[in-house]
């Protein structure tokens, strides 16, 4: 006769090995969707200090930029990003509007604009200077 001291059984082993397996994939789906979410975070963040400074360099450009769009690309962070800078007038003749779009450069030519692929997009004004 067999005593409750002996040990576990193989079914109870079973048992024990695919509840671990469920946890522990469940722990790893989460882990993997906070990474994704970390990277997201961290693209948006650096796409709005290059708009931004993009922003800054245009403010204090002499003579102030006239209207119209403007792409460059620039490496930053480890990635090559591309930005689209477009100025217009406002009611105000000694203020112009500029929007900055910023996305990952593609590695591949890309069919999307970079206003349609942006991660981020900033507004600034710019005093009219001559």
């Amino acid at each position: 006769m067999r005593r409750a001291s002996d040990g576990f059984t193989l079914l109870e082993v079973l048992v024990a090995l695919a509840l671990f397996a469920v946890v522990a994939a469940s722990v790893l789906a989460a882990s993997q969707r906070s990474l994704q979410i970390a990277e997201q975070l961290e693209l948006k963040t650096m796409a709005a200090w290059i708009a931004e400074n993009r922003i800054t360099e245009l403010q204090i450009k002499r003579p102030t930029p006239a209207e119209g769009r403007e792409t460059k690309v620039l490496d930053f962070g480890g990635r090559s990003w591309e930005t689209l800078s477009e100025i217009e007038a406002t009611s105000d003749q000694g203020i112009r509007r500029v929007s900055v779009w910023v996305a990952l450069k593609p590695d591949r030519g890309g069919a999307l604009s970079v206003r349609e692929r942006s991660q981020r997009m900033v507004i600034g004004f710019l005093a009219v200077r001559k």
